[in-house]
């Protein structure tokens, strides 16, 4: 049996995806609740195509099934399944110590054959990919909670959790009413706030904009030669409601992922609660950025809200294979209507990295800009000048001619 899914706080503007929260029940005997989960999943899958290598994008669907899921007993443990589509399946198997409970191996399954979320695969065959789990441990007869924004990336395939609750192990299948927390949705801590007897009221200060994000530098890594270097400072620029905007540093420490490849690579960089997906592609011996994906959760008026943004058309960061790009202004690559990335101090090289290092960079056109104004002006400037010393010297002459005439 299973319960009508419940929709996620997700705000639904111009270019972005609206998701819903699965929700999932899984029974034993008695017909009583054994697993309990809620959560929202996106899946990016690189697969080749026909001649060049596609990225397709989907959601975890409400229309799942959980058949194959177990309770687990003295022989075997909990095991959540999800599946949906044409062969695909999301699984996760719990085990517990000590009083408390936990996710072990996450492993999805995807099938190339399904030619509405794989149009054009290549090679259509059933593929799986398991790694561990991002689940932390969590008390018994406590629902697990995370409500931030995670990316697992492995192989081929990026998976991004958010607004996930689990609870394994259930007792009596009764679902437990206390949460347990992940780390990334604990509140930090904050000094205690005095009162004071006097009849004024200090104002509070309003909240200065975040200064400038600093560079962080990430490596891809094919085995352990490096493959992709980038380093580079991140800002989010957000709309969230009409003329109201959210901008948010990307930390220089964030955790750097993604894949090689000849003609496609791709940068992953998770910070909390924010993913943001660089993809990078190949075409006449030039590379450049074609597509980025942001995911990020935001606690806005007091209830968290996330925004989910992808833009597959651009061509930014451009310049040969085998050399590397970069741009020391500040530069804009606009996601949606609603989200902008403001870059700065760019360096990015995806393809033939030698020795670990970046190869000799191409410099951004917007460099160039300013030079060409500046010296048509001053070619004007000296032009003007030489006429009007050649007007002043004629004048002299024609004045001192005058002169002797007369």
């Amino acid at each position: 049996m299973q319960r009508p899914c419940l929709p996620l706080a997700v705000v639904l503007i111009a270019g972005l995806s609206l998701a819903k929260a699965v929700e999932v029940e899984v029974h034993g005997k008695d017909n009583e609740t054994c697993i309990y989960a809620i959560l929202s999943v996106n899946f990016t899958v690189h697969y080749e195509g026909n001649g060049t290598m596609e990225n397709t994008t989907f959601w975890l669907p409400n229309s799942i099934s959980s058949n194959g899921s177990v309770c687990g007993g003295n022989n075997s443990a909990p095991l959540l399944k999800m599946n949906f589509g044409t062969g695909h399946s999301l699984s996760l198997n719990f085990t517990q110590s000590a009083g408390e409970f936990n996710g072990d191996v996450l492993i999805f399954t995807y099938n190339t054959s399904d030619a509405k979320l794989f149009p054009g695969a290549k090679n259509k065959s059933v593929k799986h990919v398991s790694v561990n789990s991002l689940m932390e441990p969590a008390p018994l007869n406590t629902i697990y909670t995370c409500r931030s924004v995670k990316a697992i990336e492995s192989e081929a395939v990026v998976m991004v959790f958010w607004n996930v609750s689990i609870q394994a192990f259930v007792e009596n299948g009764t679902i437990g009413k206390n949460e347990s927390f992940c780390k990334a949705d604990m509140p930090t801590t904050v000094a205690p706030i005095t009162t004071s007897t006097a009849a004024t009221v200090t104002p509070i200060p309003t909240k200065p904009p975040p200064e400038l994000p600093e560079v962080g530098n990430y490596t891809v890594k094919n085995g352990s030669d490096p493959c992709l270097l980038a380093n580079m400072g991140l800002q989010l620029n957000i709309t969230y409601t009409e003329n109201k905007t959210h901008l948010v540093n990307i930390d220089s420490n964030s955790t750097a992922s993604g894949h090689c490849g000849d003609k496609d690579a791709t940068l992953v960089l998770e910070d909390m609660d924010t993913t943001i997906q660089f993809h990078f592609t190949v075409d006449q011996s030039k590379f450049f950025l074609k597509e980025v994906k942001v995911n990020i959760s935001l606690v806005i008026n007091g209830s968290t809200t996330a925004f989910n943004s992808n833009n597959s058309n651009l061509k930014f960061w451009q310049a040969f294979v085998g050399s590397s790009y970069m741009c020391h202004k500040e530069q804009t690559i606009v996601v949606t209507e609603q989200l902008v990335i403001n870059t700065f101090n760019v360096r990015v090289q995806p393809f033939e990295v030698k020795n670990g290092t970046f190869s000799r960079a191409e410099q951004c056109k917007t460099n160039e800009k300013y030079i060409v104004p500046i010296a048509v002006g001053a070619a004007l400037g000296a032009i003007i000048l030489i006429v009007l010393v050649i007007y002043i010297i004629g004048r002299r002459l024609n004045y001192s001619d005058g002169y002797e005439q007369f």
